[in-house]
């Protein structure tokens, strides 16, 4: 993983209808609103909308409130690299995240990280879904928002060692769904405190790393139905 720009393989992973969805995901078919000026700053902007790709940027925890999808949702525009002006290096392409190969064409896309819009949830549909990110590769997404906003960069490694726990979570939020649970039960049973795990709920184990502890506990739960 240590080459540049990254490789499909390495960044992407499986986009399973049972994956909640997540920062960086790639929709197609998704409204973008842009604000053009009218030519008279003493008057309203003409409103653009426009179908297009784009990336999911908030971050997981703030894109849900009780297992459920918060209404306003951000997003970013993707773009062809080459139409970009994107160098096959990266050199100098501080505003973009990379996403190679991303229509199987072989060709170089990347997240405008520079222009985003508020829509609603309902626009993020999982049909419409068409890369969800790999660990490594929501490292890398978030190494480039930084990058983007402040010009400094965080190594991948600290990044991944960060986002253990909300990965983890997702990833069990994943094997709930697989088993046939309701989408939002999954967040309650996180919270609710767990004798069996010394009276802590699932969450804070998962805050604490202990991921194979709630992994069980999930199991057992999933069993048990």
């Amino acid at each position: 993983m240590a080459g540049w720009p990254p490789q499909p393989a390495d960044i992407y992973r499986t986009p399973a209808r049972t994956r909640p969805l997540f920062q960086g995901d790639v929709f197609d078919d998704v409204p973008f609103t842009k604000a053009r000026s009218s030519g008279d700053p003493s008057t309203d902007p003409n409103i653009v909308v426009e179908r297009r790709l784009v990336a999911a940027v908030t971050y997981p925890c703030d894109m849900y409130h009780d297992g459920r999808l918060v209404r306003v949702q951000t997003i970013a525009p993707v773009t062809s690299a080459d139409k970009s002006g994107i160098p096959q290096d990266w050199s100098g392409a501080f505003t973009f995240a990379p996403l190679p190969d991303l229509l199987g064409d072989g060709d170089m896309y990347a997240v405008d990280l520079r222009a985003s819009a508020n829509i609603d949830r309902s626009y993020l549909q999982p049909e419409h879904r068409i890369r969800c990110l790999s660990e490594y590769g929501w490292a890398i997404f978030r190494q480039r928002l930084a990058l983007c906003s402040t010009r400094t960069t965080g190594s991948v490694e600290a990044l991944t060692q960060v986002g253990r726990p909300t990965w983890a979570e997702t990833e069990l939020w994943e094997r709930w769904n697989e088993a046939g649970g309701a989408n939002d039960g999954f967040q309650a049973w996180l919270d609710e405190p767990d004798a069996d795990l010394g009276g802590f709920t699932r969450r804070k184990l998962l805050e604490r790393r202990q991921v194979d502890v709630v992994r069980s506990a999930l199991e057992t739960k999933l069993a048990c139905r």
